[in-house]
């Protein structure tokens, strides 16, 4: 009898939550294998804060992010005609996604130069405790496609922006742009935003009018810029978008295109005051430089005709240098309007793996600077965020061709460039 009614007592302390008192104060004890929980269910309604943002596009893969409007999880359905039949879990380490801040789904093993369709299926998650808690009020986005890339293709095509800062009638007006030119790929070249100083930004630039790009079928490949790792949750861009593997440098090819997108961070010293010692850049372009040793030699790079790389900061200016720059940029010698450290890890290596082109934002003001014994490339700079500086990049490539126009809003055509194949 003593036994069983140590056992019933035992039993009651689990199940009950104990209080006791310690020098007048009361503590609550409840036990981590308690049934209790104090997540309180969801009054959020089901829904995507934006469309479904395509990013990271090759030729046999993809990756779809989605941003919740509450605590949710969700699937992709998709295939090669309209009827899908092919599915995505986006199931890691044995757990299917939950969250009510961002959803990412890699899609594998496609074809190249096939067009996929698919559609996101949505479902709220309503949690009250460990032990109650299920799927409610699913709900599924339009149906949408895009296109994996195809290194054999005949031609690619591209669109770049850099520097919209949150700009939104320049937004615009580049969304606008893009549904008529319809290029194999966006490359978004940076300083998206001013700062980020809370998630809801990230949303808010990057997916508002990221995934009306992916709504036209166009996937969005992005490059950071300097003000983009700026603000207090500038960290937190990782968790929504990244290159491949997650990192911010990265390759890939399009028919007789190759790309790689450099991360040149910020423009001034990593020691700078403002900084207050969080970051370290020039190591992350010392990796980004051992990276692109190896890269360059690769088979789908080095086997292009034509090869471009993209950084956010110019690694040359040939100009005279406006007056106003010095005091913008200009930290004890330090030209904050190109990249130098980038432009002195890099440089000898792209020479090497015979880059054509160098296409990058920052200044604001747009520029084209023709290959010259400092760097046989061209650097071409875009415009600024403002509707009237504002430029949009077009690449048209060929087996034998590539050109480059730069845009104005209105559709005028401020640069235009033409290169041969080697």
């Amino acid at each position: 009898m003593k036994d069983s009614k140590k056992g019933t007592d035992r039993r009651n302390f689990i199940k009950n939550v104990t209080t006791v008192s310690i020098a007048g104060a009361a503590f609550t004890f409840v036990p981590l294998w308690s049934n209790t929980g104090n997540t309180e269910e969801s009054e959020d309604e089901v829904g995507f804060k934006s469309p479904p943002l395509l990013t990271n596009i090759d030729s046999d893969r993809i990756e779809i992010v989605v941003v919740p409007k509450g605590y949710s999880t969700a699937w992709v359905e998709y295939g090669t005609t309209s009827k899908l039949g092919f599915r995505s879990t986006g199931a890691h380490n044995g757990m299917l996604p939950a969250s009510d801040r961002v959803l990412r789904f890699k899609l594998i093993d496609l074809e190249p130069g096939v067009t996929y369709f698919f559609r996101v299926h949505l479902s709220k998650i309503t949690y009250k405790n460990n032990y109650a808690h299920k799927q409610v009020d699913s709900i599924k986005s339009e149906l949408l496609h895009f296109k994996t890339l195809n290194s054999e293709a005949e031609t690619a095509t591209f669109a770049c922006w850099n520097d919209t800062h949150e700009n939104e009638e320049t937004l615009l007006r580049l969304v606008a742009m893009l549904k008529e030119q319809q290029p194999d790929f966006l490359l978004w070249n940076g300083d998206i935003t001013n700062n980020i100083f809370n998630e809801e930004q990230i949303i808010d630039q990057f997916f508002k009018h990221g995934s009306q790009a992916s709504s036209l079928a166009v996937p969005l490949m992005l490059s950071r810029g300097n003000h983009d790792v700026r603000g207090r949750d500038a960290r937190c861009l990782e968790s929504y978008l990244a290159g491949p593997g997650g990192s911010y440098y990265y390759g890939f090819r399009q028919g007789p295109l190759s790309c790689i997108v450099l991360d040149t961070g910020e423009d001034k010293p990593d020691n700078h005051d403002a900084y207050a010692g969080l970051l370290d850049f020039e190591k992350f372009r010392t990796e980004q430089a051992q990276w692109l040793e190896k890269t360059i030699s690769e088979s789908w790079f080095a086997d292009a005709p034509f090869r471009i790389v993209f950084t956010h900061i110019p690694l040359v200016w040939d100009a005279e240098v406006p007056e106003q720059w010095p005091a913008i940029w200009g930290v004890e010698g330090h030209k904050g309007w190109i990249c130098q450290d980038g432009y002195d890890k890099w440089n000898d290596l792209l020479v090497k793996g015979k880059v054509q082109l160098v296409i990058s934002g920052h200044t604001h003001r747009h520029a084209y600077f023709p290959p010259n014994n400092m760097h046989p490339y061209g650097q071409l700079i875009g415009g600024g965020p403002k509707p009237e500086a504002a430029t949009c990049i077009l690449g048209q490539v060929t087996d034998s061709k590539l050109t480059v126009k730069m845009l104005g809003l209105d559709g005028s055509v401020l640069e235009k460039l033409e290169f041969d194949s080697f």
